[in-house]
């Protein structure tokens, strides 16, 4: 085999890599919505008691959504300290945590931009439906992608662009039943609408930062690094909030009983496997590409949610709404991974990587 070969070869195992690492991010991504929507159903966990505060019902909402996804990126963060540990790098996730120059800052920001996204993730999920959270969120491989080409020089063809015209398309289908039937009965359409837009946003930009980051970082230290910046994030949060008088540390005991423990498990295994694979795909193929690979994430989560709680709970719809909700549903899913396709299937070698082009395809030292 000529070296020219073997370049090629090696280029092609890479990208296959990259994209095995996609596809099990997708699953592991899809039945985190599983657990993550039952554990609303343990009331004495998520509902403390604050009608002594005077805070509204939707207000009341948001604080535990609050409070779940703290516990989420917490969970994550532990699951995360076993994982590296067992791996022999928490020596490496030491040295990165203090190389702030470096890469820590980078994770930093990640940290941020993922809390909004998990934080807009329930949001939508509670105020619409999980599945129109989990496709609403289909939406950011937009922003990976110009921010991919206006931050990280990366390259993207006309069908790189005509791809985000089709998810903008498929965006704008999945908003537009609920925007029209208001939701499902006692919800606020619009704060659900704007959580999708969050986790959207947010996961979009997080992509962008820890792929910048990922050129000096080892993924499972990076990625570690990212979820104790948010867990932190949020207990800061929290405890401000205790501060000025919310109860938000009333239900933390109720961890200790089996059922919510497992559900905690649950949550913080399945989504730390998938950034596990979300992390490791982007060296291979890129923001864009791995964001489009990923993004199967929402209809695996679709099936999955009808599958274990029937559709009109993973649908969030009413009679009166039900043929919109399913219509806009499919068809903003199915218009979405169809964008995401265009971009998975870019020829672009500038999306193959985000570190040096040369090293990469082989041209470095051998």
């Amino acid at each position: 085999m000529s070296v020219e070969e073997f370049k090629k070869a090696d280029h092609k195992k890479k990208v296959r890599f990259g994209i095995i690492m996609g596809l099990f991010c997708a699953l592991y991504w899809g039945v985190w919505y599983v657990p993550g929507y039952a554990i609303w159903g343990f009331d004495s966990f998520l509902y403390p008691d604050m009608s002594s505060t005077g805070v509204s019902a939707e207000m009341e909402t948001l604080l535990d959504c609050l409070l779940l996804t703290c516990i989420n990126a917490t969970a994550c963060a532990a699951v995360l300290f076993i994982w590296n540990g067992a791996l022999g790098k928490l020596r490496e996730w030491k040295r990165t945590l203090l190389e702030v120059k470096a890469a820590s800052k980078y994770f930093m920001l990640a940290g941020v931009c993922g809390a909004i996204a998990v934080y807009g993730t329930y949001i939508a999920a509670t105020f619409l439906s999980p599945g129109f959270a989990a496709v609403a969120g289909l939406l950011y491989p937009i922003i990976g992608t110009v921010m991919s080409v206006l931050y990280l020089k990366q390259k993207v063809s006309k069908r790189g662009y005509l791809a985000i015209i089709v998810l903008l398309t498929g965006g704008i289908t999945l908003y537009a039943g609920s925007m029209i039937t208001g939701g499902s009965v006692g919800s606020n359409a619009g704060l659900g609408a704007l959580g999708g837009i969050m986790a959207a946003v947010g996961w979009g930009f997080e992509g962008v930062v820890a792929g910048k980051a990922l050129d000096i970082c080892e993924p499972d230290v990076g990625l570690h690094l990212r979820f104790c910046f948010e867990a932190v994030f949020w207990w800061v949060i929290m405890i401000v909030l205790v501060i000025m008088g919310y109860p938000m540390f009333d239900t933390l005991g109720q961890i200790a009983n089996p059922s919510v423990f497992v559900a905690v498990l649950m949550i913080g295994l399945s989504f730390a496997w998938c950034y596990v694979t979300w992390y490791k795909s982007f060296p291979f193929l890129g923001v864009a590409r791995g964001q489009a690979v990923g993004s199967l994430y929402a209809a695996f989560a679709v099936i999955f949610l009808i599958i274990f709680f029937g559709p009109v709970d993973a649908l969030g719809y009413t009679d009166d709404s039900m043929w919109i909700i399913i219509g806009s549903t499919i068809a903003g899913l199915i218009i979405c991974l169809i964008g995401s396709y265009l971009i998975a299937t870019e020829d672009s070698e500038g999306m193959v990587s985000l570190k040096d082009t040369s090293i990469v395809l082989g041209g470095g030292k051998e």
